[in-house]
């Protein structure tokens, strides 16, 4: 049959027949008479494999290397998945930038290709980069004793994998956030207080933090106690008045910013890392219910001593304010 049929029954364009046979891919005999090329069913079934092949973006590379028997369709197919995913990739990685300097409605043109750069190279590191790379920006912020402290509290969550495009997009802003941020003041009281402690104390510290977390994690009542005991001592301790009454909500508000505040960027950098880390995630939700239970013991204990002073209850006690 002659190239004209053959067009007809793949839908192929002749141009493209012809390059296919330029190519090696198929080779159709010549009829002396005519000089015309004659084409069989054997070539049709092959531009139909090719047609079908070239519209899943198989290179013609690959097709060559399956019509001479040097690789396999599976093989071709597998090692071509590779490559549309890792193209697909690197599309949403610079869909995710473009959206992000939209977002930031950038008008110094000068600055773009450098933040352009920034965001592309923190969407591309290692595991092992991405956890020193929020190291290395806590540090900074909060440097000395501090700085170690505070990281200490995300080491064992900073084990980072980026694995759909919520992750990515919660990366690029937890990078703009520690990117943007300035460097604790030297004159703060807690950092300056903190900083003056011990190397071999912190070292102490920053282990028995760390191992906390994972016994928390795990489910050791034994830690979840010790952690809701500390957090019970330290709201009396900034509540030392004796007008317990009177100071009860500031202590419950001081103690709270205490406990969310030392070194922390602000919020977002909570919520970008419970995205990112389903560790991180279950631990904030475990940290907020011993929280609460905290808070319970304190209540029914003050409770019973404004009941000794007053023959209230504490719930009592807030009903008469209100009257």
């Amino acid at each position: 049959m002659n190239i004209k049929v053959v067009s007809e029954k793949t839908g192929l364009t002749k141009r493209a027949i012809k390059y296919y046979e330029s190519e090696g891919l198929i080779s159709p005999l010549k009829n002396n008479d005519n000089n015309y090329r004659e084409y069989t069913d054997n070539d049709i079934v092959k531009l139909n494999l090719i047609g079908a092949l070239r519209i899943i973006d198989i290179p013609i590379c690959e097709i060559k290397r399956l019509v001479s028997g040097d690789k396999g369709l599976q093989d071709i197919m597998n090692d071509t998945l590779v490559k549309v995913t890792e193209t697909i990739n690197n599309l949403e990685k610079t869909k995710l930038i473009l959206s992000n300097l939209i977002n930031k409605e950038t008008k110094d043109y000068y600055s773009v290709g450098e933040q352009v750069i920034r965001l592309k190279e923190t969407l591309e590191l290692s595991l092992a980069e991405k956890k020193e790379f929020v190291s290395n920006a806590l540090i900074r912020i909060f440097p000395g004793n501090f700085g170690e402290i505070f990281v200490s509290s995300f080491k064992p969550f900073l084990n980072i994998t980026i694995d759909n495009n919520e992750k990515k997009e919660a990366w690029l802003r937890l990078v703009e956030v520690l990117d943007n941020l300035d460097e604790l003041d030297d004159n703060d009281e807690l950092a300056k207080g903190i900083s003056s402690i011990g190397n071999d104390k912190i070292q102490f510290l920053n282990e028995k933090r760390q191992n906390d977390m994972i016994n928390l994690l795990s489910g050791d009542m034994a830690t979840r106690e010790e952690y809701k005991q500390n957090i019970i001592s330290m709201i009396k301790l900034i509540n030392e008045t004796g007008e317990d009454e009177k100071n009860f909500t500031e202590a419950l508000i001081k103690s709270y910013d205490m406990l969310n505040s030392i070194g922390v960027p602000g919020k977002t950098f909570y919520l970008y890392l419970e995205i990112l880390n389903e560790d991180y995630k279950r631990y904030t939700e475990i940290d907020k219910e011993i929280y609460i239970e905290a808070i319970d013991e304190i209540k029914n204990e003050l409770s019973e001593k404004i009941k000794d002073k007053l023959g209230l209850s504490l719930g009592e006690f807030f009903e008469n304010l209100k009257k």
